[in-house]
């Protein structure tokens, strides 16, 4: 599998399994981290922590020999709202969507050699969903970052806020679950609407507006009910539909 779940303690721990494309989003790891996100949101796992496999990469990014398209999906808070704090266990390269996915967690546990790179300007591609790190790193330092694609270390992440934890290299996954626990034991409603406040008091990019919108409309105009409206319409008859 491209994604893997593990359910342990209250805590969901989800794996980008491609070690060997470091991690790269094809159109398996979109869909797998969308049903992730969806199990997620309704399962009784109380905090997530997202990583990818081994220590050479978190993510690096859309794999442009299975391109994914509809990449906005894969990342967790947008395509799939949840009250529920998401963290992300970091290291080695994080690059593109990597970094997307980490900016849509809500914490990072990022090992020493942690790299973001934002390299959209270099190649000429942009989705807009970057568009939004004002949430999380401060606008001049996050500006420049973004438009010259230039590395950031985990230590400068740390330092400037986007990074939560930094840590040696191999242990991110631990720290991360020893931060996750700490929150799973804590009232559930509590650690919900706490985060549910917070996300309310964040910048919203467009983006952040855009694409919950647009994955509705898509699910309404590929629904069944869709299609039986457009059948009854052609034979003239009373749809029967079903809300789904």
């Amino acid at each position: 599998m491209a994604v893997t779940y593990e359910s342990r303690d209250g805590i969901a721990i989800i794996t980008i399994d491609r070690a060997e494309k470091h991690n790269a989003i094809n159109r398996a790891v979109c869909q797998g981290l969308l049903d992730a996100w969806e199990r997620f949101a309704r399962d009784d796992d109380k905090v997530a922590v997202l990583t990818g496999a081994g220590d050479q990469a978190f993510c690096v990014g859309a794999d442009l020999k299975d391109f994914p398209g509809e990449i906005w999906q894969a990342l967790p808070n947008l395509a799939v709202p949840c009250d529920k704090p998401i963290i992300a266990a970091i290291s080695g390269y994080a690059v593109g969507a990597g970094c997307s996915l980490a900016l849509y967690s809500d914490m990072i546990v990022a090992s020493d050699t942690a790299s973001f790179i934002y390299p959209e300007g270099k190649v000429g591609i942009f989705q807009g969903i970057m568009g939004g790190f004002p949430k999380k790193m401060p606008y001049n330092v996050g500006l420049e970052w973004a438009l010259t694609g230039d590395p950031m270390s985990a230590q400068r992440a740390y330092d400037i806020g986007f990074v939560n934890k930094v840590c040696t290299p191999g242990t991110q996954r631990d720290v991360a679950l020893e931060l996750a626990g700490k929150i799973a034991t804590k009232a559930p409603l509590v650690v919900q609407g706490l985060k549910n406040v917070a996300l309310q008091t964040l910048p919203r990019s467009p983006m952040d507006d855009f694409y919950p919108q647009k994955r509705r409309l898509d699910t309404i105009a590929n629904s069944e009910d869709a299609k039986e409206g457009v059948s009854a319409f052609a034979q003239k008859r009373r749809p029967d539909f079903q809300g789904r």
